[in-house]
């Protein structure tokens, strides 16, 4: 309440180790479970109700989850190198991330309806139409760590680097995607390949 009273709710089942939570189009909370027993996506109402969602990929470790453009839940698989999609009937999809071992991290929708995500390993900003493609941008600073992303209010996403020590800006406008920006430095220009300059 605005009063501070706070309610928790238990989840069934043992380590399940909750990550990312985002309110879902049907009014549930949904939330992910990375816990390699759990390997789940759960989904709870404000009463408490719970239901769980296995992963298809095994030891998947899903992180973050936002709500997508199309009504559908999203969300980061960092060790099944995936991004997921589930229905709020259940229906799972996923999509691999081209580069491997890109440890796929944040996920936010950007303006321009897409999801974009972080590539903790792989040092890259990802993004993926909600028909399944993909295209993805280096970040600049080497071992940056990009972490969790998020839509800014000048039309652009601004990302945390962890290891960088920098808050990071790509630009989503038609006409400059992929164009980079970081705390304090210049700004950098990619081309097509994604590739910065």
């Amino acid at each position: 309440t605005v009063g501070g009273d706070i309610t928790e709710f238990p989840i069934p089942g043992s380590g399940t180790a909750p990550g990312g939570i985002a309110a879902g189009p049907d009014g549930a909370l949904w939330f992910t479970q990375p816990s390699f027993a759990a390997n789940s996506i759960g989904r709870m109402t404000t009463t408490g109700g719970f239901t769980k969602f296995p992963i298809p990929t095994p030891a998947s470790e899903p992180v973050e989850i936002v709500r997508g453009p199309d009504g559908a839940l999203w969300f980061t698989e960092q060790f099944g190198n995936k991004i997921g999609r589930l229905t709020t009937a259940g229906s799972f999809t996923e999509y691999s991330v081209p580069t491997p071992d890109a440890w796929p991290y944040g996920i936010a929708v950007g303006p321009d309806d897409a999801l974009w995500f972080t590539e903790l390993n792989a040092n890259k900003i990802g993004r993926l139409t909600t028909g399944g493609q993909f295209r993805e941008f280096d970040v600049p600073t080497p071992r940056a760590l990009p972490t969790d992303i998020a839509a800014g209010p000048d039309g652009a996403m601004w990302f945390t680097e962890r290891g960088g020590n920098r808050i990071g800006r790509i630009a989503v406008a038609p006409a400059s995607v992929g164009d980079c920006k970081e705390g304090g430095f210049a700004r950098f220009g990619f081309k097509d390949q994604g590739q910065c300059v």
